[in-house]
C-alpha cells in the first residue's frame, strides 16, 4: 500500500513537472530583458506549487516521518558502508557530505562543460544574472528534493527495506533527466546515482541538509550554463 502511495505521489508530480514548461513559456509579467529568466521564474513558481502539494500529501500519509525528515537532521551522523563507493562504516556525514559535494559538483561541471564547450559562451556574460542563478538553484533543488526524496522516503521508511527506497528514489530522479539537464542516457544515470546518494543522506541523517545542499550546488552549475547559453544566443546571432 505504501509503495503504491509513494509511486502515485512521485509519478503524478513528475507528469505535472514535465508539462510545466508549456505553461511557463509565456510569462505575463516580465522581470528581465532575458526571456529565459522570465520563463524560468514562472516555471520555478509553478514547481514550488507542485512541491507544496506533495508536502501536504506526505504530511497526511505519514506525519511522524514527515516531521522527522523535513529538518536539517544530524549532519554529522554515521554513514552506512558502501564499499564500491569507498564509504566505510561509521564515516561521518560531515566529512562524507563535504567530499560528495566537491566531487559530484566537479563531475557535473565537467559534464556540462563538455556539452557546452563548442557554444562559445562567455563567463563574463553570466555576472549580471548570478542572483537569478542562485534563486533558481535554491527553489529548484528544494522542490525536487521534496518530490524525489521526501515524496519517496516519508511514505516508505519503516514499511520496506532501505535498499529498495534508495533504488526507487534513484529511478524516479534519473528517469526525467533523459530529457532534462544533464540529459540523455549518461545524464539520467548520473542523476540516478545522485538521487541514490541524496536519498541515503536523508535517511541516515534524518534530514535534508546534505541532499538539499549538494543538489543546490549542481543546480548552480546547470543554471549558470543555461543562462550563459541564453545570453550568448542573441550575441551569436548578431555576430553572424
Amino acid at each position: 500500500m505504501e509503495i503504491a502511495i509513494a509511486l502515485a505521489i512521485v509519478v503524478g508530480a513528475t507528469v505535472v513537472i514535465l508539462n510545466l514548461g508549456r505553461f511557463a513559456e509565456k510569462s505575463p509579467f516580465p522581470v528581465s530583458g532575458l526571456q529565459y529568466i522570465n520563463t524560468q521564474l514562472k516555471y520555478q513558481v509553478l514547481l514550488l506549487c507542485v512541491a507544496l502539494v506533495v508536502l501536504v500529501a506526505i504530511y497526511f500519509v505519514n506525519t511522524t516521518n514527515f516531521l522527522a525528515f523535513l529538518s536539517v537532521g544530524n549532519i554529522a551522523a554515521s554513514a552506512n558502508e558502501v564499499s564500491w563507493l569507498g564509504i566505510s562504516t561509521g564515516e561521518s556525514w560531515l566529512s562524507l557530505g563535504t567530499s560528495l559535494a566537491f566531487f559530484i559538483t566537479l563531475a557535473t561541471s565537467t559534464f556540462i562543460y563538455l556539452q557546452f564547450r563548442k557554444s562559445g559562451c562567455s563567463l563574463r556574460l553570466l555576472f549580471p544574472y548570478i542572483p537569478w542563478v542562485l534563486a533558481f538553484s535554491l527553489t529548484n533543488s528544494f522542490s525536487e528534493e521534496v518530490v524525489y526524496r521526501l515524496g519517496v522516503i516519508v511514505p516508505l521508511v519503516g514499511s520496506i527495506d532501505t535498499a529498495y527506497i534508495l533504488l526507487i528514489s534513484a529511478a524516479a530522479f534519473g528517469a526525467p533527466h533523459l530529457r532534462g539537464m544533464p540529459n540523455g542516457i549518461v545524464g539520467a544515470l548520473m542523476a540516478g546515482l545522485l538521487g541514490w546518494l541524496l536519498a541515503k543522506s536523508v535517511i541516515e541523517t534524518s534530514g535534508i541538509f546534505w541532499a538539499w545542499s549538494i543538489h543546490f550546488l549542481q543546480d548552480v552549475v546547470i543554471f549558470s550554463a543555461l543562462v550563459m547559453g541564453a545570453v550568448n544566443e542573441p550575441v551569436a546571432r548578431r555576430s553572424d
